[in-house]
């Protein structure tokens, strides 16, 4: 059988060593401070500092998009020792990473690369890796395509953030939205709509955190206990790890593990946001995790 290789970018927000155990090779998107730039993936998922400088400042730093450059140099790299490449990006309705990867693939037709839209960005799309990769080392590798559009389809994913100060940094809330929301503890709870292109909108809009994480958490149950789940954190990694209890208060056959979620990403949100992303087990995928 081919060898496959997996190739993301930076928003997966891979560990250190889970990233080098699979040989998963990273494309950076690139951070934009009006004192300068800097690859997001430089970071080695040390967020701290990121996050004190955003909190400090009034102003929201922009992204950049990998290069087509960056792309063939990566696909280039990995074909050494690869048959297949699997690239797996953020969703096209949130960043061009996706097309970039596409003109890069097509620039190199005498090596077989897939690129995949994840329709998801963070947690949702390391889950994808996940299953991916151990899909690969289990020999499962013939049905990896099938495995990931299995996830991309069935995957929820919702966000709240703490403040409405970061959306509205960003342009997505009014100064007056932002101020009422904020002196009212509205929290708005945000999911990627698969009926709108997945498009991230609002699902509903609650007061206090604990509402909100009420009603993450029932759409959670709605699913039942035979799926896969992993809780998000924007720099709020207690709240986070309480968050896990809950899962596990639930679901108590549950593993969900706390994910961090970076700079390209967590800054339009801001501190203090917590997400919630899960899909459901095939038989298939149940066999897989229970490797």
């Amino acid at each position: 059988m081919s060898s496959i290789g997996i190739v993301t970018d930076s928003t997966a927000y891979l560990p250190s060593n889970f990233k080098k155990q699979y040989e998963i090779e990273v494309v950076s998107l690139t951070i934009n401070f009006e004192d300068g730039s800097f690859p997001e993936a430089e970071l080695n998922n040390d967020f701290v500092q990121f996050y004190e400088k955003i909190q400090r400042s009034s102003f929201l730093p922009t992204t950049s998009m990998p290069s087509v450059g960056d792309f063939i140099e990566t696909y280039e790299k990995i074909a050494r020792r690869v048959d297949k490449i699997i690239s797996i990006h953020i969703a096209e309705s949130l960043s061009s990473t996706v097309k970039a990867a596409r003109v890069a693939a097509q620039m190199l037709p005498g090596l077989d690369i897939q690129v995949i839209d994840s329709k998801t960005t963070a947690i949702g799309l390391y889950m994808i890796i996940e299953a991916a990769v151990r899909a690969i080392t289990s020999g499962m590798g013939k049905d990896v395509l099938q495995i990931i559009q299995h996830i991309i389809d069935s995957m929820s994913f919702f966000v709240m953030p703490e403040t409405l100060e970061y959306l509205h940094r960003g342009g997505r809330v009014s100064a007056v939205a932002a101020m009422l929301g904020n002196l009212l503890q509205i929290k708005p709870i945000l999911y990627f709509n698969k009926a709108r292109n997945n498009m991230v909108e609002v699902l509903e809009k609650v007061r206090t955190q604990e509402k909100g994480l009420q009603r993450i958490l029932e759409e959670m149950k709605k699913q039942g206990p035979n799926i896969r789940v992993y809780a998000g954190h924007v720099s709020a990694e207690a709240q986070g790890l309480a968050l896990v209890e809950r899962i596990r208060a639930i679901f108590p056959g549950l593993s969900p593990e706390l994910l961090q979620v970076g700079p390209v990403v967590g800054a339009h949100s801001g501190p203090g946001t917590l997400g919630l992303v899960f899909y459901p087990l095939t038989p298939q995928l149940q066999k897989l995790f229970a490797l």
